[in-house]
Parts: C-alpha cells; structure tokens; sequence
C-alpha cells in the first residue's frame, strides 16, 4: 500500500526507535478518534436501514482489524487471504454490508488505499461484485487514461471478470465485459455478450416491476434500492447497450452498406422494443427521438408514438426528453399530431374522416372502446378482430388536452421545470424565450368542433377522399390568425434565464482545468485526486476541498449529474452563441448578479 513520505518516514522511525511514552499516548488517542468516526459513521446508517445486520461496534473494529492486515501487506494490493477469510467470519459481517464499508473508506481521502486494498482483497476472494467494481472503475477512466483498461493491476481482474461473464450466470458481469469489448473494438463479442445477458436481464427487471408493485418495503424491495444504488453505469440494461451499438452501426454502414444498415437498424429497434416494454425510460425515450417519424426536410413528426414515448421517458424525469415534451407543447399548431387516428380507436377530436360503418358498428358504447385498449373483441369474425390495439392509441384521447394556446404554454413551463431542476441547460434558454414572447400562436387552439367531437371537424367524407386529397366543399386548412397576449412576458425574468448560460460555460471550463490539475505530475497527494476522474466535480466526489476556494454554487451546480451534464456539454457554445445574439438585438449587457457583480457580457449594439 502506497503511502506519504512523511507517514512512511514516521512508521520507519517507530519500527527502529519506538514510541515514546508521549507519541504513543497521542497515537493511541488518533487511532480512538479514528475508530470513533466510522462508529459514528455507521451507526448513523444503521439507525435508518431496515435489517442492517452490521453493528456500529462490529464494522469500526473491523476495519481497525483489517488496517492491521493491510500495514502487514505492505506493497500488494491484497492481503493474507486466509487471515482475512477469518476476519470476514469473525465479523459477522454479510458480504453487501462489507461493500458499504469498503465505499465509506474509499470516500474518506486519507483511508482511500485502505478502501482500495479491501476492495481488491473481496475480488481475490471471489466477491464478484467487488471485481466489477474494479473493472467498471477502470472502464469510466479509459475516457481520460485509455491505458487505463491496460493497467498491470487491472489485468488480473479482467480476466477474473472474463471468467465470470463466461459462466453466463452473473449478467451485471456479462454487460460491463460487454462495454469494455466494445471501447477496445471488439463490437462483435460485446454483441454476443449482451445479446446473452439480456434474458437474465429482462427477467429481473420484471421481477422488480412485480415487488415494486405490492407497495410495501418488503426485504426484496430493501435489496432492489441497494443494488441499484450500484448500478451507476445501468449494468442492469443491455437493451440500452445494443440499441446503442446497432444504432450507431446502422449510421456507419448507411454511406457503403446501405442493406447491412437496414439490417442493424432493425435489431437496435428490436431491442428498443424490449426496454420499452420494461418501462426503461431511456428506451422510451430513443424511441421517440431516434425511432420516430421525420418529414423529408428532418424535422420531427410529431405522432401518437412520438407523443406517448416523450412523455412516458419525461414522466421519469429524463431532462432531455421533458425539455423536448416542452418544445412540443409551446410551439405544435392544431392538429398537435400529424397521424391520423386508426378506425378502431374513433371517434377522436383528430379525425379527419368518420370511421368505417363496418367498424362504428362495432363500437357502440364505452366499454366497446375499453375492449378495443385491451385487444379484446367480442365477436373474433368482426372487423375489429382485424386491428390490434397499441398503447400509444390512448394518445388520441388525451393529446387534445389543453387545447387553449396559454394552457400549452403553461404545460410547457411545467415540463420545462423538469429539465430546469436538473440543470439542462438548453432548458434554461427555452425558457428565456419563452418569456420574451409577446404574443401567442393561435394556430395551437383546437377547433371547439374537436373538442365536442361533432361532424364538422372532418375536412374529408371517407377515407379515399382524405387519401386523394379531397377536401369537403368550404373547409379550409388554413385558419384564420388571432394575436394573443402572452400572460408570462417578463423581459427581465429571462435575463435571468439568460445568464445561467454563462454559469454553465463556466462550470465546463472549471472542470476542465479541475481535470488538467488532477492529472498533473504535481500532485503528489492521494486526497488531491477523486477515486475517478470522471466523477470531478460532480456529486460522487466527495472530497471537502473539490472546488477552488470561493467557487459559488451557482456554477458548481452544473456539475453535481454528470449524466446530464454529458446530454448537454457539446452544445454549450451554440447555446452561448445564441444567449450572446440574444442580448445583442436587445442591447443587454450581462452582469454577474448571484457573484461578484461583474460584467459577463457586454453587449455589441445593433443598428
């Protein structure tokens, strides 16, 4: 174990001299102060956790004990196996408390070596997730250090890892050697690995969904939160990994390989399918905005699909895809989706022509349109026998809802609020913008023939006409335009919208600097340098003196998720650019209000 030379200069001391009476009355009295924090520390949690079996008295004397082994292996990455074997047994300790213990010294600079010597000694000892700790470590620093992978002592583990993943019985292990293929270029096994995994996968996420819905904190429930808890780099979706692989495969062969990218197109929506069908919010979300319909200029249609994925995927607090939802709220016209209702969900406010007279005559009351949400039927030769209900059908009900343009805008600043809390920065700007509008769009209102779902709504007698573009007589496509006010104009509300942009940038670039520091031969301390790199900055460092001294949280705060601050990152300089285009047509210079009060941005003047 690696120590500092002024710790290693003073065991050298006492192992040639001794201690004095004096050094070994404050040793003592520092190593009581040590033992009586992880006392504290562990039975804060154990006070709240719900069967902990772990005692403060038996976790803080283990790791005193496990100290010991660990000055005894001095130079190894594990100690005596056999003597930490009776430790562990000895403690009572089960193995999913031991890695809390683990995490706790890893988090606490000056026992980091301490935490990493008991992670690396669990893995020796056939703690499975203990190696895919290691590994996933290992894979978040490849991004920064792509030797990292290569690493001596990580070499060892992967192929303690590989081994595991071989048995095919450990799936969280079979994803992560997944991931570390593909980084390495090895697209085919990590294919084969996921496609694997995803069985095992699927049915412990169903198995979750189950437990989840008795709505009670059941011991299973207990080990769900735990275990997902862990999960920070979603070991527990292969279906994300493959539509992401294909996805990107797909793009790739376009240019050369134009059936072979049809091809993975295909499979990376067959596992898009999956995850939606495990309610995985990022599923739902790629398949709106990658899977969706698009017009031939690229713009996103908007469907019933488009709509029901959005809001399933904002409903989980997806940042991107509330943001997105909110877009669709403040700037869609009527008809607010571009699909027409299929005959065996009307009628709808979105007909543009009455159903079929076969299928109306199927659909005489209610519970006829519940049956139809179900796939049931009461006759199994009728027409509807013919269709087979989507989920997304529902929309057709629902998305006329509201149907005034200052209740859209107003849903849309309530999603919007979604991707604000989580500090989406493309959302901040939305959000100036919408308050600078002055007026509304009227075209968003619904027809009031829509809404009471009378004839009159239909532009079209029947299907063929609506399909060879028939209108009926004195129906128009174009309504006429009305100006309305726009209750939420506040100029200087968006200024401070505005200048969250700015924070933003900062906040990159002091992550940056934070990352070029960290990686600096001058730094010599342990404490110096988070466990990863990749969590600098962000709410899973958990060093006191992370930021620079006087850092103030409103910058600091756009590195506390760094899953959403990655969703965002490249576009900070349009964003900017565009904040800057803003201040300029309206002559606004920018001041630093929540800092100092200095300027950010002065503006240039436009004639």
């Amino acid at each position: 174990m690696r120590k500092a030379p002024a710790t290693y200069n003073k065991q050298r001391r006492e192992r040639v001299k001794g201690l004095s009476l004096e050094e070994a009355k404050r040793q003592q009295k520092y190593k009581d102060l040590e033992r009586n924090f992880y006392y504290n520390v562990i039975d804060g949690v154990a006070k709240q956790a719900q069967n902990m079996i772990m005692t403060a008295e038996s976790g803080s004397q283990f790791i005193a004990d496990f100290n010991k082994l660990a000055s005894e292996a001095r130079g190894k990455n594990v100690v005596d196996l056999e003597r930490f074997g009776a430790l562990v047994q000895a403690s009572g300790i089960p193995w999913g408390e031991m890695d809390y213990l683990q995490q706790i010294l890893m988090h606490r600079a000056e026992d980091r070596y301490l935490g990493k010597k008991l992670l690396f000694t669990m893995s020796a000892n056939g703690r499975e997730e203990s190696t895919i700790r290691i590994c996933n470590h290992a894979l978040s620093l490849h991004k920064i250090r792509p030797q990292a992978l290569r690493a001596s002592e990580i070499a060892y583990e992967r192929g303690r890892l590989k081994e595991i993943a071989r048995k095919g019985e450990n799936f969280r292990a079979m994803v992560l050697e997944g991931k570390i293929a593909r980084v390495l270029n090895d697209e085919e096994y990590a294919i084969a690995l996921w496609e694997q995994a995803m069985d095992a996968a699927v049915e412990k996420s169903e198995w979750e969904a189950a437990l989840r819905s008795q709505q009670n904190q059941t011991e299973e429930l207990a080990t769900i939160v735990r275990q997902q808890a862990r999960d920070e780099l979603e070991l527990s979706c292969p279906w994300i990994d493959l539509t992401l692989i294909r996805y990107d495969r797909s793009r790739r062969f376009f240019q050369h390989e134009y059936t072979r990218s049809l091809m993975e197109l295909d499979r990376a929506k067959a596992a898009m399918e999956i995850g939606c069908k495990m309610d995985d919010p990022t599923s739902h979300f790629h398949a709106a905005e990658w899977f969706g319909d698009v017009y031939p200029d690229g713009m996103t249609k908007y469907t019933s699909s488009w709509l029901f994925n959005m809001t399933k995927a904002a409903a989980s607090v997806h940042p991107k895809a509330a943001y997105l939802l909110a877009k669709f709220y403040a700037t869609s016209a009527w008809k607010y989706i571009d699909d027409e209702p299929p005959d065996h969900v009307k009628p709808t406010p979105f007909d543009s022509y009455p159903a079929s007279p076969e299928v109306k005559s199927e659909r005489p009351g209610f519970l006829s349109t519940v049956q139809s949400f179900f796939g049931f039927s009461a006759d199994g030769n009728s027409p509807r026998s013919q269709f087979t209900a989507k989920p997304s059908d529902e929309v057709f009900h629902t998305a006329a809802f509201p149907s005034a343009p200052k209740d859209r805008l107003v849903l849309a600043h309530r999603w919007l609020q979604i991707a604000i809390n989580r500090y989406y920065a493309p959302a901040y700007l939305f959000e100036a913008e919408l308050v600078l509008q002055r007026t509304l769009w009227s075209d968003a209102q619904a027809p009031a023939s829509a809404i009471a779902k009378t004839d009159e709504r239909y532009s079209y007698d029947s299907k063929d006409d609506y399909e060879a573009g028939k209108m009926r007589e004195g129906k128009s496509e174009e309504p006429e335009a009305i100006e309305l006010h726009n209750d939420l104009h506040d100029p200087n509300r968006a200024k401070q919208w505005l200048v969250e942009i700015f924070y933003a940038v900062r906040a990159r670039d002091l992550r940056r600097r934070m990352i070029a520091d960290a990686q600096s031969p001058r730094k010599r301390q342990a404490s110096s340098v988070p466990a990863d790199l990749e969590d600098i900055g962000s709410e899973n460092d958990y060093r006191k003196d992370k930021y620079p001294p006087g850092t103030p949280w409103h910058v600091t705060k756009w590195l506390a998720d760094h899953t959403v601050r990655e969703m965002y990152e490249h576009e900070l300089d349009g964003l900017l650019a565009t904040v800057k285009a803003i201040c300029d047509d309206r002559g606004w210079d920018v001041v630093d209000e929540l800092g100092d009060g200095g300027l950010l941005y002065k503006a240039r003047r436009v004639d």
